[in-house]
């Protein structure tokens, strides 16, 4: 290996491995049941034992991926491996939660569904923190965030993201336990038959009132109008993206955070052409389903990065690099 490679090898920065941690628990192991529900309902199953044993497998197979990639991350930070404590304890409770709610034969009632919530919540953030070789502690001791510059400073990054995960699963869950699921989307054709036979103003009537979204239309025209203003206030009032591009971490969080409002905002977009209040204007039932929880995902990350970025003031010369970071991992602990 020449010198240019050694050189290379030692300067290298755990971005890729960090930003792959980031996407994975944000946006695909919180939206695993999804996933996985949409693919069973193309090839024209349901909620079957399969469906249950695919989502925790799916599940698993994630972690595993999550889990190699937090080995690549200690690598790349040139310390010891640490914080696999707090990084099992995540995992289980994941598997753990997968296997409890799985194996309920009826429908939970809506309390277990917040509690569950915040449980995955609490699990999927001590995983993004601990894979990105931030100790969670820090969020809790003024001596851990003394001690553990670089720590503190991935933490910081990726809170937002957490409060994110948090509003999906609780807006998942007010759709199913608080909306009315099974509206009419659609007539069925006995009953357009019978409405076929009305007088025409009588018709239009029945059919202006007959078919309606579960989620009122102006939720999501407010949100394409918030998202926006929420976008402009980050970058150009708080400088947040210029101040967050210290660490691999803060880069990594802040793509999320752009991401996760840019997708938001489209699937927003996406409910406008449709007038929601009348048959053949009304949104399919997995399209309103995923736009208004993508939807509270965007518009409380973005809530949570200006309201963390004011409690939260980062430094912009805290040192992340050189003999910072290896002073830091000498006074880690051995987790």
């Amino acid at each position: 290996m020449s010198k240019s490679d050694d050189s290379a090898e030692v300067h290298r920065t755990p971005d890729r491995a960090i930003l792959g941690v980031i996407f994975l628990l944000l946006f695909v192991i919180s939206y695993s049941e999804e996933i996985v529900s949409a693919l069973f309902q193309v090839i024209g199953y349901g909620e079957t034992e399969e469906w249950r044993i695919a989502l925790i497998v799916v599940d698993v197979a994630i972690l595993v991926w999550v889990g190699l990639l937090k080995r690549s991350i200690a690598r790349d930070d040139h310390g010891r491996p640490r914080l696999w404590r707090w990084w099992w304890t995540g995992c289980v409770m994941v598997i753990a939660l997968d296997i409890i709610l799985n194996g309920l034969n009826e429908y939970p009632p809506a309390w277990l569904d917040v509690m569950s919530s915040v449980l995955f919540t609490i699990a999927t953030g001590i995983l993004m923190l601990s894979s990105i070789n931030a100790d969670p502690a820090t969020l809790f001791s003024s001596r851990k965030r003394a001690a553990l510059r670089r720590d503190w400073l991935r933490a910081c990054a990726v809170v937002p993201l957490i409060a994110g995960i948090l509003a999906t699963y609780i807006g998942a869950t007010v759709f199913t336990d608080f909306f009315d699921v099974d509206v009419v989307r659609a007539v069925p054709p006995e009953m357009a038959a019978e409405v076929a036979q009305l007088p025409l103003h009588d018709r239009l009537d029945v059919l202006d009132h007959l078919c309606q979204n579960a989620v009122n239309p102006w939720f999501f025209q407010h949100i394409v109008e918030v998202l926006p203003l929420l976008l402009l206030a980050l970058g150009v009032e708080f400088n947040f993206f210029r101040r967050t591009l210290l660490d691999p971490a803060q880069r990594a969080a802040t793509a999320a955070t752009v991401t996760v409002i840019a997708v938001g905002l489209v699937f927003a977009l996406s409910t406008l052409p449709w007038a929601g209040t009348e048959c053949g204007e009304v949104l399919a039932g997995w399209h309103e389903y995923i736009a208004f929880i993508v939807a509270l995902q965007a518009i409380f990350t973005a809530l949570a990065t200006l309201v963390w970025v004011l409690v939260v003031s980062t430094p912009d010369d805290v040192p992340v690099n050189g003999d910072a970071q290896a002073a830091d991992d000498s006074r880690t602990d051995s987790e």
